[in-house]
């Protein structure tokens, strides 16, 4: 059962594969201009909402049927060129977004083994208009 995405970044739970969010969490801040009046405290002037921003944390296992590093590819790959995309959590439309960053954590590196057994995966989003 597909429980989200992010682009080609697929949530989703079934008896072949496990790859989902652990975290989410979102912030927003409010745009001001402060005014500098001589002999008194600057006075705010709201101007508008700012963009969002977001992150999203991931933890990808190979023994769950995620190849961690094709995962964290897809990403790098929206981040370097630079691609809006759709965020969908749990059937929520929550608008367009661009990576700006991301890092990742290698678990269990074992010699022999093409890539990490996991990978600890924090995307971090601006919202795109």
């Amino acid at each position: 059962m597909q429980v989200g995405c992010l682009g080609d970044v697929i949530f989703e739970v079934n008896s072949a594969r496990i790859c989902t969010v652990s975290g989410v969490r979102f912030s927003r801040e409010a745009r001001y201009e402060e005014h500098q009046v001589q002999g008194a405290e600057p006075r705010p002037e709201f101007l508008a909402p700012g963009l969002g921003a977001g992150s999203l944390t991931m933890l990808l296992r190979r023994d769950l049927g995620t190849e961690p590093l094709a995962e964290v590819e897809k990403v790098r790959r929206m981040l370097t060129r630079g691609e809006v995309a759709r965020l969908i959590i749990a059937e929520k439309n929550l608008g367009k977004w661009t990576v700006r960053g991301m890092s990742e954590d290698w678990r269990h590196v074992l010699k022999g083994l093409t890539g990490p057994l996991a990978v600890a995966l924090t995307i971090e989003l601006t919202e795109y208009f």
